[in-house]
Formats: structure tokens, sequence, C-alpha cells
């Protein structure tokens, strides 16, 4: 392996020390730090964060939900959740209606330009994960598809 001028770094390594991909944990952040940042740089084009798209996938298959359960399935803090949501509400994506059986609670659900939106963002994720996962095969990605389920 052909070492820097000082002679204890490999001159070739495309910017991550062998030492450090090495290491599962760091080699499973960066990948995930890469993945993540990929799609933020093609979300902002929309004015959406990546949060906005669980939101709305929950919402498209489950219909209207409260605050409170978005936030627990999706693992979000009650603060952020509504930071989210309004976020959406006012790229008017998302509404916020009054349940009918106790109004006390609002419940959220998807508008007809939030469902147009969706599609949009979906095609743009699968577009960041298709180039993501390029050096992969097939059957690979099936793979690390599978054990990452397993592992959440």
């Amino acid at each position: 392996m052909k070492k820097n001028e000082a002679g204890s770094i490999p001159a070739c390594y495309n910017g991550v020390h062998p030492a450090l991909k090495a290491s599962f944990g760091y080699s499973f952040i960066k990948a995930a730090m890469k993945f993540r940042t990929m799609l933020s740089q093609e979300l902002e084009k929309h004015k959406l964060v990546t949060a906005h798209i669980g939101i709305l996938k929950l919402l498209s298959l489950n219909g209207p939900a409260s605050q409170i359960a978005l936030g627990q399935d999706m693992g979000v803090d009650k603060a952020s959740m509504v930071k989210f949501l309004d976020g959406l509400e006012k790229m008017k994506w998302v509404r916020r209606v009054p349940d009918k059986v106790d109004r006390r609670i609002k419940l959220v659900e998807i508008t007809s330009k939030g469902a147009e939106g969706l599609k949009k963002v979906l095609d743009v994720h699968s577009a960041v994960t298709n180039e993501f996962l390029s050096p992969l095969s097939a059957k690979e990605r099936q793979t690390l598809h599978e054990m990452l389920n397993k592992l959440t």
C-alpha cells in the first residue's frame, strides 16, 4: 500500500483510513450518514426533511392519526412532531382536524396536495436509495435490507 510523505497514512484510501473501515460501527455510521446526507440534500429542494416522508407515508397508509400516535409510531418526541407537522401544514400537505369522538383531540390527515407530494417524494427517495446502493447487486441489496430489519 502506497503511503504519504509522512509514511503513516496510505495515500489512496478514498477519504477513510483502512483502520477505520475495519470497524463495523464506524462503517455502519458512515454509511447511514452518507445516505441521510444524500436524501436530505434532495428533500431540501422540496422544503422537506426525512421525518416528513414517514409522517406522510403513515397518514397515507393508515388515515388520520393523532400527533401522539404519529410520534409513537415514528419514535419522535412531541415537540419535534409538532415542528414537523407545522411545516407540512404550512405547505398544505396535512391538516389538523378535531376528532369526531373526542373533540379535544386533533387528528392529522393528509391533504390531496400532500398525497400528490408524497408520490413525488417517494420517487426522490427511490432514486437516492438506488444511487446509494448502486455498488451492490440486487441480491446484496435484498440481504442488506433483511439484515437491517432484524436489527431494528
